[in-house]
């Protein structure tokens, strides 16, 4: 598991990583399938999930076909499905209530030194309803995970500016460039139990 990896946001270079950081990083969501990754100073980017130190974290979860309407059980013996599953199977009202999607409330926290104020806002209107609080603080409803938000995001950030988003409903965060120091000080923080 030796090596120090870089990775590639939008040819923005991050690293060098250990492969047990690289392994954190994609437990936290931090770290995606399709990220482009590479050894330090190498030149052949290959998305994560293709990279065989860490194609095992990203190994699809197999799923069972649903069986044909006729030949479903009355009664449901697996997991219910989730909202936004019934929402896609019956776009129509159940018994005249509408199939919801769920929401995530996020609160987003930016400090850009950057110029693309716009464009970040425009991101952040795109995921879902949203208000701005503070002129670096926003609140946002979204059907998306706390990685997908954050990176959603970081694509209008610069290379200066850095990113918080805490899911509200959850209790998870995800953050970006922050550095080192203040990263392993959120960890502690942030795993802390009660």
């Amino acid at each position: 598991m030796g090596g120090a990896w870089t990775i590639n946001v939008g040819g923005r270079l991050y690293g060098p990583f250990s492969s047990e950081r690289m392994r954190s990083f994609a437990s936290e969501g931090r770290l995606a399938p399709t990220s482009l990754v590479a050894l330090e100073n190498a030149t052949d980017w290959r998305e994560a999930r293709n990279e065989p130190q860490f194609a095992d974290l990203f190994a699809p979860i197999p799923t069972q076909a649903p069986a044909p309407a006729m030949e479903r059980p009355l009664q449901q013996t697996s997991p219910a499905p989730a909202p936004a599953q019934m929402a896609a199977a019956h776009p129509r009202p159940l018994n005249g209530v509408a199939a919801d999607v769920q929401r995530t409330q996020f609160a987003v926290v930016t400090d850009m030194k950057s110029r693309g104020g716009a464009s970040f806002e425009h991101a952040i209107a795109a995921l879902g309803p949203s208000y701005q609080l503070l002129p670096n603080v926003w609140i946002v409803s979204s059907d998306q995970t706390v990685s997908a938000v954050r990176n959603r995001l970081i694509q209008e950030l610069g290379k200066s500016d850095s990113l918080f988003v805490v899911d509200a409903s959850r209790g998870k965060a995800a953050w970006f460039n922050f550095g080192p120091d203040a990263d392993a000080h959120i960890r502690r923080v942030w795993n802390k139990t009660a």
